[in-house]
């Protein structure tokens, strides 16, 4: 098991990466979804904000309070009735810097025997510890996915040689 002082501090560092990694570019480049139907950046900062809750901070505490089930989530629900993709930058990053500081402190808080602690969900039976994990492991996934998203914005201002080197590559 990984210290859950280092999950803490990776999942609390999230937001400054984001903004580091974000905060340069132009807004329209943040809105601008990779494929049709995909998420824009601003919309995955989005879904990592309702996800904090619903999909790790809760199930975790369910799990740990004796609960025999986990709560299914689907991130395309919990979305709705949002605009992420025309929120700006800082207000999105202000309101995942304040949630992770409550979700670090929520996991430095918790006893690693409670980690142990198990609940099924459709038939397959997850540690408490599995979605504390998981938590950073999903951050990391979606920061690949909005590096993705955002990337394609500077091939149009490449020569064709470059363009072509590239997709050689």
């Amino acid at each position: 098991m990984k210290p859950l002082s280092e999950i803490a501090d990776t999942i609390e560092s999230t937001p400054a990466v984001l903004r580091s990694l974000l905060s340069p570019l132009d807004p329209e480049m943040l809105r601008r979804r990779p494929e049709p139907g995909e998420w824009c950046a601003l919309e995955v900062i989005g879904h990592l904000i309702v996800t904090d809750g619903a999909a790790f901070r809760d199930r975790i505490a369910a799990i740990i309070a004796g609960e025999p089930e986990i709560r299914g989530f689907n991130p395309s629900l919990e979305l709705t009735g949002r605009d992420f993709a025309q929120a700006s930058l800082d207000e999105l990053l202000g309101e995942l810097t304040d949630g992770r500081a409550e979700a670090a402190a929520f996991v430095r808080s918790l006893d690693p025997a409670d980690l142990e602690r198990t609940a099924a969900y459709r038939g397959t039976i997850f540690r408490a510890g599995d979605f504390v994990h998981e938590w950073p492991f999903h951050d990391q996934d979606h920061l690949q996915q909005i590096l993705a998203a955002v990337k394609p914005g500077y091939l149009p201002h490449m020569s064709a040689a470059m363009q072509q080197a590239l997709q050689d590559d």
